[in-house]
């Protein structure tokens, strides 16, 4: 009985200490402030001066597949012309912007589905889109007329990827990012995929402040 006792003790004090450990497992991106959960990435961000984390949320992208030139295309019977499918955004522009031209992003991968664990360092990119009409094109697929292979050429920017502890990647560009519009997304090893899920920002000094935004507290 007394063990039984003890074993009851020993599990109540585990489990009403398991938010305390989760917390410290989370990254500490800026000096104070945790990130509060890895559903989503995360950014530090510089306003008015001073260093925030800002979450960056997702957006679902379409596919199209420009059926209109696609078929002149292939009607003009050249073996080497290339049908085109890109993947867009509805919108000029993203829900969150960023100030800073060097943010550093926090993303939490270890639950990822389908994810070759080996390749965890290769399997994240930020990309910059292209604005045409009213829609922000992220990437491009051309698949070859005589083989039916294709090529992705999507606008990666270069990264340096640091893996930390519990799942969590680090993120951060190698150059500043200039002003525009970009997603932060996975990107698939095949060169006829695309992720149908990306996280949009923008890099914008002059927008307001994200309301969601974290900072350490004022001393």
């Amino acid at each position: 009985m007394q063990f039984y006792r003890a074993l009851l003790v020993v599990l109540a004090f585990t489990l009403s200490c398991a938010p305390f450990v989760h917390a410290q497992k989370s990254p500490e991106p800026i000096p104070g402030v945790h990130i509060p959960n890895g559903d989503i990435p995360w950014a530090v961000d510089v306003f008015d001066g001073k260093q925030q984390i800002v979450p960056i949320h997702h957006t679902t992208i379409e596919l199209n597949n420009h059926t209109g030139a696609n078929v002149a295309g292939s009607l003009a019977g050249s073996f080497f012309y290339k049908p085109k499918v890109t993947t867009e955004v509805n919108g000029t522009h993203a829900g969150v912007s960023l100030h800073t031209d060097k943010p550093v992003f926090y993303v939490h991968v270890m639950d990822d589905p389908g994810r070759d664990s080996s390749d965890v360092l290769a399997y994240w990119a930020i990309v910059r889109a292209t604005i045409k009409k009213d829609r922000r094109v992220l990437a491009q697929i051309k698949f070859t007329q005589l083989t039916g292979k294709a090529k992705r050429s999507d606008s990666q920017v270069d990264v340096n990827i640091e893996k930390l502890a519990d799942g969590w990647l680090k993120i951060t560009p190698t150059n500043s990012l200039t002003p525009g519009e970009y997603a932060l997304q996975p990107v698939p090893k095949g060169q006829n995929t695309f992720s149908t899920v990306i996280f949009d920002f923008a890099i914008d000094p002059k927008a307001p402040n994200a309301p969601d935004a974290l900072s350490a507290p004022s001393s």
